[in-house]
């Protein structure tokens, strides 16, 4: 996969890391070390968007 291409049906995602709620921060490695994975995206409540 090249940087900036989007990620196709069936393409493995690249590895990221992302802060945790708790200050921690989690990388999809290790959560898929574990088994299957799912990223939602939660937009804020009172948010404007």
């Amino acid at each position: 996969m090249q940087p900036g291409q989007p990620l196709q049906v069936g393409d493995q995602a690249p590895d990221f890391a992302l802060r945790h709620t708790f200050e921690r921060t989690v990388r999809l490695s290790e959560l898929i070390a574990r088994g299957p994975a799912v990223l939602a995206f939660y937009v804020f409540d009172f948010g404007s968007v």
